[in-house]
């Protein structure tokens, strides 16, 4: 791919990614940790794609969650930008072929692209579920994190 097309596709995930206000739609980065800080996921399996939600406090004491982000094999790429606030995040990953990388704690999903504010206490809508979400400790006072999912 020539380097005009490959800027083409980058503009147009980021114009994507600002017009659905979803920071998770841009194109992939490399598998070191966030630059500028923020909470990336990397595919490391031979299982496909795989996608990708998480869940965190806000300052309301309400859980957000969002999703999805896709994988391909060997991809990486960051779901919050930005300095993380949290220690503890809650992601749930899930593959094309069956693997998947759930938890206890339950949050609320939907089958398509979403972003939900109060995750934890209301479920409902055309599409959406409770699934269980693994703890992420992130570590104390770390600015960005990278999970290999393998």
């Amino acid at each position: 791919m020539n380097k005009f097309v490959a800027g083409l596709l980058g503009s147009a995930a980021v114009a994507i990614g600002l017009a659905g206000n979803l920071a998770f739609i841009s194109p992939p980065s490399p598998s070191a940790a966030p630059i500028g800080g923020g909470l990336g996921f990397c595919n490391r399996t031979k299982q496909g794609t795989l996608y990708v939600a998480i869940a965190y406090p806000t300052e309301e004491n309400r859980w957000k969650t969002q999703g999805w982000l896709q994988l391909g094999e060997g991809e990486c790429n960051t779901i919050i930008r930005g300095t993380l606030t949290n220690r503890f995040y809650y992601y749930l990953a899930e593959s094309d072929n069956g693997p998947s990388w759930k938890g206890a704690h339950k949050f609320c999903v939907s089958d398509t692209s979403f972003v939900f504010a109060e995750a934890d206490k209301e479920c409902q809508g055309t599409a959406v579920r409770w699934a269980g979400f693994r703890e992420l400790d992130t570590g104390k006072n770390v600015p960005n994190f990278m999970l290999n999912l393998e």
